[in-house]
């Protein structure tokens, strides 16, 4: 009996999660929502940070003014999806400030670069910054990568 190959792993940040079920005004929602759906059948696994569900949920509540039922429900939805979320270890926490000082980076930004990086997997992000310091990959260019992209 031959054994399939375990799944990719990512770690997905909130910009991308977001992607998941908020379109207004967003790029690459399909791409982002590909990788949803792999995760989900158990092609890939997504992975997130305790730190998006603070960041998701405060987004929901404040920018988008959802209520507190539904955010609530939305971040139930994350941890089905993703699994229970990561928490920074002490040393990802001193990783993430020493990238951050060295790269500019908010902590935020710098601890999702840090955790990755500590885990071996590629960071999906939508966040400037940690593209243009090469510390992530948007979500389509992921999604073209694994054969998910619409259209592959």
């Amino acid at each position: 009996m031959t054994s399939l190959p375990p799944p990719t792993s990512l770690l997905v940040d909130t910009s991308v999660l977001l992607k998941w079920f908020h379109a207004s005004g967003e790029s690459e929602v399909d791409e982002a929502r590909a990788l949803r759906d792999a995760t989900q059948a158990g092609a890939i696994e997504a992975r997130m940070l305790d730190l998006a569900l603070y960041e998701t949920g405060n987004v929901l509540l404040r920018r988008l003014g959802w209520d507190g039922a539904d955010v609530a429900d939305q971040l139930d939805d994350l941890v089905a999806i993703c699994g229970a979320p990561l928490a920074m270890s002490t040393d990802w926490l001193r990783r993430a400030a020493l990238l951050g000082a060295d790269r500019r980076l908010t902590f935020y930004d710098a601890c999702w670069a840090a955790a990755a990086a500590s885990l071996g997997v590629v960071l999906v992000s939508a966040d400037r910054e940690l593209l243009g310091a090469g510390l992530a990959e948007p979500p389509g260019t992921v999604a073209r990568r694994l054969g998910l992209a619409p259209g592959c």
